[in-house]
């Protein structure tokens, strides 16, 4: 009840390759008591389809800590990611305006075969990002096993501070003073999660041709508010 789908195949503001199903259990279901999330290669006619899951609508927050904790695809052209996203949001012109917080994305072109290991990226994307040169505020880490091994990827978002942390390890923080221009995190924030496949980043390198499903599993994700 709390959770929804963004739909479609128009890019997604990074010539993604995917089209996002609604309510299809080849793209996003329950399996063992976790969600999976699949990308799936010449399905329904389409080069890939996958899912983007939003609680915008439904319910958000204001403050507190979000956590998720997932095992990540490993194949060449994906992009798996959870993060947040400013309830102002109409459509893509709107945002990072609306203000994101990216807890952690990564890129299947980043993850070693043989290892599993990879990196784990977050950003506080406001509108700072479209007036001034440079990057948004952002972390990267190694993260070990990140294929094979759950690991739980977090946000402690307070009025002062975003932190991130992986495995209870931080590796970022930013505040207002991260940035001289718009801070649009005092209003309240609904949780994505999508796999995407191609675009702009993720398919730097091309999609791994070989590829014919990729899969994100989620064990749980919980909400603390702050009081």
């Amino acid at each position: 009840t709390k959770w929804s789908f963004d739909t479609g195949n128009w890019g997604w503001g990074n010539n993604e390759n995917q089209y996002y199903t609604a309510g299809r259990t080849e793209n996003a279901r329950i399996e063992n008591g976790n969600l999976i999330i699949e990308a799936r290669k010449n399905d329904m006619g389409r080069e890939w389809t996958s899912a983007r899951l939003t609680t915008r609508g439904n319910i958000s927050f204001l403050y507190g800590k979000i956590e998720f904790r997932a095992k990540l695809p490993a194949g060449k052209g994906n992009w798996s990611a959870g993060w947040t996203l400013g309830n102002e949001y109409i459509d893509e012109l709107s945002r990072p305006f609306c203000g994101q917080i990216d807890i952690m994305e990564s890129v299947g072109f980043e993850i070693d075969d043989d290892s599993g290991n990879g990196l784990a990226h977050a950003t506080s994307n406001c509108g700072a990002y479209y007036f001034k040169s440079g990057h948004q505020p952002a972390g990267i880490v190694e993260v070990k096993d990140m294929y094979n091994q759950f690991h739980t990827y977090a946000v402690e978002w307070r009025p002062e501070s975003i932190k991130v942390f992986v495995d209870d390890r931080q590796f970022i923080e930013y505040n207002e003073s991260s940035t001289d221009l718009s801070w649009p995190f005092s209003k309240p924030q609904n949780i994505v999660l999508h796999l995407a496949m191609g675009g702009g980043w993720a398919g730097a390198y091309g999609i791994d041709e070989n590829l014919i499903s990729q899969k994100m599993t989620i064990d749980y994700i919980r909400v603390y508010e702050l009081r």
